[in-house]
């Protein structure tokens, strides 16, 4: 018994009708053969709509389409057209850091394929030359770019920078089809760059520099924000210290970063990191310059009005007023006045009204000056600045 006829048509073995006309009664036998063809080599070679049934070989569609289908969830699953063209599943936000990134995807990727295409949104821009990509927690590989060569800091750009990884199963490593190159192109900020603006907030990539505060999402800084990390262990590390960009808890406490011992593990902590003080003042050049005092960057010095101390005050003379007091001009020995001594000079004592005892009555040094602070300020324009995240 076929039922089926091959190509598509599903034969009974008997006609009800025919055996009728030829006079053949129903038999239990004939109806059970008939039956059991229909449900045995009919219905259960039929796909059916609970899915039950379903199919054991390839199945042509004769140019017609599946519609209404969902989007799929696994990677058997057929895949929707609008699915297609969002290109959802090949791309996610990043997560971990910015030098080991990792990304979840929907539908989970369970293994890796030569050639892969990742598609990631990244957070931060990378400070090493040999950042990780690991999708889904499989296991982490270097990400390179140009056929293997090592990257270069910020190459992914961060700032929120869409990236296009391509994996490569024969080196295990993961190709950057799109580096930003930022490092051969002088004109591209990199993280920590500062620059002046008129604009009264940062744009996208930037932080406003003024004196606050700045950590991951959950760090409650004044930026909070996965793009900051880079600049974070910027400000983390050396010559940059607890007094010039104090570390902060989460709740805003003061902590150090001895206790915390890394930068990842403050981070990860999330801790504040306060930025260092610039509003308001003059912006210089760290370093020790030829004959000048050498500066520390990210401390600050001097102050806008200044009171001279003794020390600082010039050496002058004053003026003396004399308030009714004579002078008259004697000799050695008591004589009227005129010159003594040999080769004529002429030598005078002071007599103030006749007496030594009252020559400084009345006498009193003129003063000068108001003793208040002076202005240290140069002629200033001010406006905002922002630095690169």
């Amino acid at each position: 018994m076929s039922g089926w006829n091959g190509s598509g048509t599903f034969n009974r073995l008997y006609s009800w009708v025919a055996d009728a006309a030829a006079g053949i009664d129903i038999s239990a036998s004939r109806m059970d053969a008939d039956t059991d063809l229909i449900t045995g080599n009919g219905f259960s070679n039929c796909l059916t709509r609970d899915g039950q049934g379903f199919a054991t070989a390839n199945l042509p569609m004769a140019a017609f389409r599946h519609t209404g289908v969902g989007n799929g969830v696994a990677a058997t699953d057929y895949a929707a057209l609008g699915q297609c063209q969002s290109g959802i599943p090949s791309w996610a936000i990043a997560g971990g850091s910015a030098d080991a990134l990792t990304a979840t995807f929907a539908p989970a990727v369970t293994s890796l394929v030569d050639g892969q295409i990742f598609c990631v949104r990244a957070l931060s821009a990378n400070a090493t030359t040999t950042p990780t990509f690991a999708p889904n927690g499989l296991t982490a590989h270097t990400i390179t770019k140009n056929g293997g060569a090592a990257l270069a800091a910020s190459d992914i750009a961060g700032d929120f920078a869409e990236i296009i990884l391509r994996y490569n199963l024969a080196n295990t490593r993961y190709e950057l089809l799109n580096p930003s190159n930022a490092s051969i192109n002088p004109a591209l900020p990199t993280t920590g760059h500062v620059a002046f603006t008129l604009a009264s907030t940062a744009p996208t990539g930037w932080l406003m520099f003024n004196d606050s505060t700045m950590g991951s999402a959950s760090s409650g800084a004044s930026s909070a924000s996965a793009a900051n990390q880079a600049l974070f262990n910027i400000l983390y590390a050396s010559p940059f210290t607890d007094a010039s960009c104090p570390l902060l808890t989460s709740s805003g406490a003061g902590t150090t970063r001895a206790a915390q011992g890394s930068a990842a593990a403050a981070w990860a902590a999330n801790c504040r990191m306060t930025l260092p003080l610039t509003l308001g003042r003059t912006l210089a050049v760290a370093g020790s310059g030829s004959g000048l005092t050498a500066r520390v960057m990210g401390t600050t010095l001097g102050e806008e009005t200044h009171l001279l101390s003794t020390p600082e005050i010039p050496a002058h003379n004053h003026g003396v007023t004399d308030s009714g007091h004579t002078h008259s001009g004697v000799q050695p020995g008591g004589g009227a006045t005129g010159s003594s001594g040999t080769g004529g000079a002429a030598v005078f004592y002071i007599d103030v009204n006749g007496s030594t005892a009252s020559a400084t009555t009345g006498i009193s040094t003129n003063n000068a000056g108001g003793g208040g602070t002076h202005n240290n300020m140069q002629p200033s324009s001010f406006m905002n600045a922002i630095v690169k995240l």
